[in-house]
């Protein structure tokens, strides 16, 4: 009987053990986003902050950023030649996407607008028929990019914020003939997506607490069988 009940003992320990390990670690992913508004452009040195991967949740694996980048542009024409010219506006900005005062990713989004302007009418007020005001003309780029580097993603490990640094410098103008007023205002905004890939950690069947509980059945019934013999023998 003895030699039987450590017999399926063993073969109890056994089973909890293929159970216990059976767990396999999933691969998922969680994102966060931050953005900024728009701004003037050449004064923008705006923070970019998501929260840092709570490493409680398994492994990082990687991280991916996207990052957008938006110009938006008002202009102003005015044509004050005694013949009709035309003019270009070419809207432009080159932004920047800093982590720990390294270049991550840098956009440079353009549009470019012409428009046939009449002779001069007499007044300088970028409108009528030798003038033009121009509001809103916008532009967007993005850029993907994904990092595996060990050392970089510790920057990502946390319970606090991953804090960015978004620039931007215009290179925004308004080309044409001699004798040509013009203005143009530049702002710019910038989002982000941050993408932490990685490993979740194992988690144990529900059956493998099934196993873990009959061995401590089988020990227990063991124990109280040595005690049951030793008062019979005495």
């Amino acid at each position: 009987m003895t030699t039987k009940l450590l017999n399926t003992l063993a073969a109890a320990t056994t089973l909890a053990g293929i159970v216990a390990t059976s767990g396999v670690a999933n691969a998922a992913s969680l994102s966060y986003t931050s953005s900024t508004n728009y701004d003037f452009t050449d004064i923008i040195d705006a923070p970019l902050s998501v929260q840092q991967f709570n490493s409680s949740l398994g492994t990082l694996k990687g991280v991916t950023i996207d990052f957008t980048g938006d110009i938006l542009g008002n202009a102003g024409l005015e044509n004050k030649n005694t013949t009709a010219r035309q003019a270009t506006v070419d809207l432009s900005s080159q932004l920047n996407l800093q982590l720990n005062n390294q270049s991550l990713l840098a956009l440079n989004p353009e549009y470019s607008y012409s428009y046939q302007l009449a002779k001069y009418d007499g007044t300088t007020d970028y409108s009528g028929t030798s003038g033009k005001t121009l509001s809103n003309l916008t532009a967007t780029q993005s850029a993907t990019q994904s990092f595996t580097n060990t050392q970089f993603l510790q920057s990502f490990i946390g319970n606090g914020n991953v804090d960015f640094l978004f620039s931007a410098l215009a290179t925004s103008a308004v080309t044409g003939s001699g004798n040509m007023r013009s203005y143009i205002d530049t702002y710019a905004k910038a989002g982000i997506k941050v993408t932490y890939n990685y490993d979740v950690k194992p988690v144990p069947e529900p059956s493998a607490t099934l196993g873990v509980g009959l061995i401590a059945g089988l020990c227990l019934l063991s124990q109280r069988k040595k005690s049951w013999l030793k008062v019979s023998n005495s």
